[in-house]
């Protein structure tokens, strides 16, 4: 077939295949797009967003708080675990946003560190915590949960570059790498409700009083912690 031919075709076959073609907006995330959707609708997720996280934007060309959060929740919902993963699911993003109702979604990985970047201080970054340990609260009180195992784990991350707070420490497989060592809380039916990222050389139990009454506290006085597991 032609060149010419293919590009006027509506359709076509190949090995006895046929081929055809849409102008409809698709994506390969169309499933997690719909389904979380309209999820966070009934979560009114957008309104706890917009009233809630403590990133302020003044400039006249912002797009908007809620994009950036939305966009990186599906990097991080599509597997990504950096910001240029963005691109993983922006192919489809036309699709996704009928699917969200929005106008827009970042394109650039740049557009999200530029937003989180603003988180610079440790207020903003309290406030920050804050909110997403309330969020967790809703989301828990949401589905029932009613008694859970808690879960107290330390993690190391190894990190590239120059990253505040990344220092040389315990790091088994990246040794005399720079990282940081989160402790993380989280239920066993996978809600996280509370996590401090710590430097590198910090030791594993440092802070982990501290860091259990807190996680405590996010849950509701009548919840019940039926064990405490360390990992």
């Amino acid at each position: 077939m032609k060149h010419s031919t293919y590009e006027n075709s509506r359709s076509l076959k190949v090995n006895q295949v046929k081929v055809q073609f849409t102008n409809k907006p698709i994506t390969a995330w169309g499933g997690l797009a719909t389904i979380v959707a309209k999820l966070l609708e009934v979560l009114e997720f957008r309104s706890w967003v917009e009233s809630t996280i403590p990133i302020k934007e003044k400039s006249n060309n912002a797009k908007g708080v809620y994009e950036k959060v939305l966009a990186t929740f599906l990097t991080v919902l599509s597997g990504g675990e950096r910001f240029s993963h963005l691109s993983w699911w922006s192919h489809g993003s036309e699709a996704i946003k009928k699917a969200f109702a929005l106008d827009w979604l970042p394109k650039a990985s740049s557009t999200l560190t530029r937003f989180w970047a603003k988180v610079s201080t440790q207020q903003v970054s309290e406030k920050l915590g804050e909110a997403a340990r309330r969020c967790a609260t809703t989301l828990i009180d949401w589905q029932g949960i009613r008694e859970d195992t808690l879960n107290l784990d330390s993690s190391v991350l190894t990190r590239y570059g120059n990253q505040q707070g990344a220092k040389r420490g315990y790091n088994p497989k990246k040794r005399g790498r720079f990282s940081h060592h989160p402790l993380l809380a989280f239920l066993s039916s996978g809600y996280v409700i509370n996590i401090w990222n710590r430097s590198g050389n910090t030791s594993a139990g440092q802070g982990a009083v501290s860091f259990f009454h807190q996680a405590r506290m996010v849950l509701a006085d009548t919840f019940k912690i039926t064990r405490v597991l360390m990992r």
